[in-house]
């Protein structure tokens, strides 16, 4: 967050115009910093000529730093720190406050806007800490919702029926899972790296709520808005985009926005100036998806509408119904002004879909291409005789393979809640033959001996990494002396890439700030080194799609790992990326691929990685899968300016666990 330039400016530049304001007319300014963090704002505020300040800050490592910040920067006696929440301060001679304040400065937003509480917060503040007259930096929030048409979000959220290459159906959904309005998890995510064609928009953004922070009496936890909204074109109405900005200051000259970057107000401002530097700095195309300012801490959200059956019609006026509670927001659609819908509650997962798998998965579920390669390939190795265990959880593929006429499957699935699921695929497809295991050793050993076939995607609901999966080469293990020798293992192997890269965005989470609008906050980057170094893994799950990167090399392959022969051996493997101006390398890419059978066939492979593979460093950004997560090793410090990265990727069997070294550092 601290790394948000334009957070930072249009902060600093709200707090230079409200404390000028007071002061002409003659009034003190008596500043109160909720969530102060790592104190950047109250620092601002000091720096703008604030009479007194007072921040607060509940969780105690993000306080202690605060103070060290504070201190660093010498400003120790000139705010008040207090290590408690809002709610808890008090006022009056010798308490923590010594008056009222009347500005109130905080950041106490998330993706929704309200998702962390600031409706209470706010509400406390202006009856408890705030003069009757005080102003708040940011001044007020306005939501947008705009309606859309996005298959590919959609896919995200709603489970496709399943065919062969052919079209014959193999599965269809349960109507209980296709009515099911989804997860009431806030979908957040990076709208301006949606693929161009993605989407059809019916609407221009439309103004649903506006949040007035200095007014108490409108801070209600719930409320219905209607906007009769006219569709720009004939589609169906799938999802909202939503997203929010804020006016900073009370005469609205400083405005903040989240819009992406086809609805933000100041594109083709921005487009110049990034254009201009990025003509002097390098000619690489910077796409534009990330012309405007990039922040990972406030993104956009989707939500998902009940479906209509039939599409509207270009030029139709229909009612978008915004809803929200004290923490969360969703949408709904009516017909033309006439008649009063029914209010529509939040959503949540009635069908136990949405709470056993998560929305990528679901993705995996609904993708084709990963479909049709499965598909295909059973059609090859599978027969009538063939008695088929399932070592992976909520595979519906094994349940397509017990209706393309297999003699049994048997699907492991020791989550009760996964399990139903699949149940209700077995008992709306009438599925034959299904026979589900409850945990491993559930296996009789009469029914492992007939056993011609293992099938694994593999998933686990429990992996975050995409080699976590491997905890599936643990279970066949443990199964071997109970499985005939001649058993067939599929996928046979699975081989470990990594890709270094330069991120345009994403290193900005890792990174050290330094020097932070004129302000030393080393101090917090000591913290966050400190505690890294035994808290954070090598590398971490990011879906890459999100944040767009230029590859400085061609794939390196590190290891493959064999679940036919040797998997309970430890595998060390060493090599070194050749690496394309090193300087620009501020991180590696790494994925899996799961290879069906020993052929390492693009047709037999699936793959979590690029979409086309990478064969030399490029200025053009990676492609990469959007159901997956990858992982990525983010460099904390530069390089060491060598051509050349040694790498280090051991395999431990016996945790089914990677561990990589990147030796960069001088």
């Amino acid at each position: 967050m601290c790394h948000d330039w334009e957070r930072n400016q249009k902060y600093d530049r709200a707090l230079q115009l409200t404390v000028d304001r007071l002061h002409a007319a003659g009034r003190e300014a008596h500043v109160l910093d909720i969530g102060t963090g790592s104190g950047l704002l109250s620092m601002m505020a000091v720096r703008a000529g604030a009479d007194s300040v007072v921040a607060c800050e509940a969780f105690r490592p993000m306080a202690d730093c605060a103070e060290k910040v504070i201190e660093a920067n010498g400003m120790q006696d000139r705010i008040r720190l207090i290590k408690k929440r809002s709610t808890k301060l008090t006022v009056g001679p010798g308490q923590d406050m010594e008056r009222r304040a009347n500005v109130l400065v905080t950041e106490l937003f998330d993706t929704e806007l309200i998702g962390e509480g600031a409706l209470a917060t706010y509400r406390h503040a202006l009856e408890h800490l705030l003069t009757d007259n005080a102003l708040t930096i940011p001044h007020q929030a306005t939501v947008y919702a705009q309606v859309v048409e996005c298959p590919l979000a959609l896919s995200w959220q709603q489970l496709k029926t399943l065919s062969n290459a052919d079209g014959d159906i193999l599965l269809r959904v349960p109507p209980e899972v296709a009515a099911c309005r989804g997860s009431s998890a806030v979908f957040d995510i990076q709208l301006s790296q949606l693929p161009v064609g993605s989407f059809n928009v019916l609407t221009d953004p439309v103004p649903v709520f506006k949040f007035s922070w200095s007014k108490r009496d409108e801070l209600v936890n719930n409320r219905c808005e209607e906007s009769v909204c006219k569709a720009r074109t004939s589609a169906f109405p799938q999802a909202v985009f939503m997203w929010w900005d804020l006016t900073m200051d009370h005469d609205g000259d400083v405005l903040l926005s989240c819009a992406p970057h086809w609805a933000h107000p100041d594109r083709e401002k921005l487009r110049q100036q990034q254009l201009q530097q990025q003509h002097q700095q390098t000619k690489r195309r910077l796409p534009e998806s990330n012309l405007i300012p990039w922040r990972d801490h406030w993104m956009q959200a989707v939500y998902f509408l009940p479906p209509l059956k039939l599409p509207l019609q270009r030029g139709q006026e229909f009612v978008l119904h915004s809803y929200h509670d004290e923490y969360s927001l969703w949408f709904g659609l009516g017909g033309d002004q006439q008649g009063v819908p029914s209010p529509l509650g939040a959503p949540h997962c009635s069908c136990g879909w949405h709470i056993a798998q998560s929305r990528s998965r679901i993705g995996q579920l609904n993708d084709s291409l990963r479909n049709k390669r499965y598909l295909n390939f059973f059609e090859r190795v599978f027969s009538s005789d063939s008695v088929l265990l399932v070592l992976s959880e909520g595979s519906l593929l094994g349940l397509a393979a017990a209706r393309m006429g297999v003699k049994q499957v048997l699907l492991y699935e020791p989550n009760a809640v996964s399990r139903r699921c699949m149940e209700t695929f077995v008992e709306h497809n009438s599925v034959p033959n299904v026979r589900f295991l409850t945990a491993a050793d559930a296996l009789e050993q009469d029914e492992a001996a007939t056993v011609t076939h293992i099938f694994a995607e593999p998933h686990f609901p429990s992996a975050i990494l995409p080699w976590d999966n491997l905890h599936y080469g643990d279970l066949l293990k443990n199964l071997r002396t109970i499985l005939p020798p001649t058993v067939t293992v599929i996928p046979a192997c699975a081989t470990l890439y990594a890709l270094p890269v330069e991120f345009l965005d994403l290193q900005k989470i890792n990174s050290p700030l330094g020097s932070c609008e004129q302000f030393d906050l080393s101090p917090m980057d000591r913290l966050i080194e400190q505690h890294s170094a035994f808290a954070d893994s090598p590398v971490e799950a990011q879906p890459l799609w999100e944040y767009p990167a230029y590859p400085l090399a061609s794939t390196i392959r590190l290891m493959e790992i064999d679940f036919v022969d040797g998997f309970e051996q430890t595998k060390l493997e060493r090599g070194e990326l050749s690496v394309a101006e090193a300087d620009r390398l501020n991180g590696i890419a790494v994925w899996i691929e799961w290879h069906l059978d020993g052929s390492h066939s693009p047709k037999t492979t699936i793959s979590s990685g690029p979409l086309v593979p990478v064969e030399e460093a490029s200025d053009e950004p990676v492609r990469w899968n959007m159901n997956w997560r990858q992982g990525v090793h983010l460099l904390r410090k530069q390089p060491n300016r060598k051509a050349t990265i040694p790498w280090t990727v051991k395999f431990n069997p016996t945790l089914s666990n990677v561990y990589f070294q990147f030796d960069y550092a001088d």
